[in-house]
């Protein structure tokens, strides 16, 4: 027995919505908030990627910060590394590793920049911090 052309293409629809819809329920936007944490009175330089979005470049004061958002995607790969320039000198950080990350920022994930890498603040809790983690290599 054929099945019409017309069940499949509404069969196939059917599924990918309640796929989307599931991903987005699953994996609400996600805010990334870089503060300026040198408290070295200098501008820090940031210029954050994925494998698909250039986020572009952004210069946040001394204690200023910078934000930008997404939406991981269904499959926990989704990830931003970012370079960060002061006083002369470069350094790259992977600021979102939906692995790593997810579990600890549902909703707001909030990294202090330090000269010695990044460290990330307990989602909710004020002058918290979960975890410090050097520059990458």
């Amino acid at each position: 027995m054929a099945v019409p052309f017309r069940t499949v293409v509404v069969l196939t629809f059917v599924l990918m919505l309640r796929t989307t819809c599931y991903a987005a329920v699953v994996n609400p936007v996600t805010h990334v908030n870089i503060i300026n944490y040198l408290r070295l009175g200098v501008d820090l330089t940031v210029h954050c990627k994925s494998k698909d979005d250039d986020l572009g470049v952004h210069v946040i004061p001394p204690d200023g910060s910078w934000e930008f958002q997404f939406r991981p995607n269904f499959w926990n790969s989704t990830q931003y590394f970012c370079k960060f320039d002061w006083n002369g000198g470069s350094y790259w950080f992977d600021i979102y590793i939906q692995l790593r990350d997810k579990p600890y920022c549902v909703k707001n994930c909030d990294w202090l920049i330090i000269p010695n890498g990044a460290c990330r603040k307990v989602e909710g809790v004020p002058h918290a911090v979960d975890k410090c983690y050097p520059w990458n290599p």
